[in-house]
């Protein structure tokens, strides 16, 4: 079984325009605070944000994490949500190759490849 981390680029967040507070202003350093803690009530669900995307999306994203992990896979033809492995959400990619592969998204945007032994 191989077992792969990667962040899907596709997701990744970027502050934009925001200024670090001077370090001698306490009020702004009290709104910068208050900012970040409303920051994580924003936080993008990326298990959600992947079951929304459109099958040949969601096939792209899966490609993406299956030859991260260095596996084989010249594309991804078909993609299935399948139940939960472990309480983590989780999909199978199916390889033109032949080869499936399971891929379980976690809340934060990693994802893990499990395949097979031998593909």
């Amino acid at each position: 079984m191989r077992l792969f981390l990667t962040i899907p680029v596709l997701f990744a967040l970027a502050a934009c325009g925001q200024q670090p507070a001077p370090a001698n202003d306490a009020a702004a350093l009290n709104a910068a605070g208050n900012a970040m803690a409303g920051n994580d009530a924003n936080a993008t669900n990326y298990v959600a944000a992947i079951g929304n995307l459109n099958e040949p999306s969601q096939q792209g994203v899966f490609l993406r994490a299956i030859r991260d992990a260095n596996l084989s896979c010249e594309d991804v033809d078909k993609v299935e949500k399948i139940d939960p492995v472990g309480g983590v959400p989780t999909w199978r990619a199916h390889c033109v190759n032949g080869s499936d592969h399971l891929i379980q998204v976690k809340a934060d945007g990693s994802a893990v490849v499990i395949s097979p032994t031998g593909q």
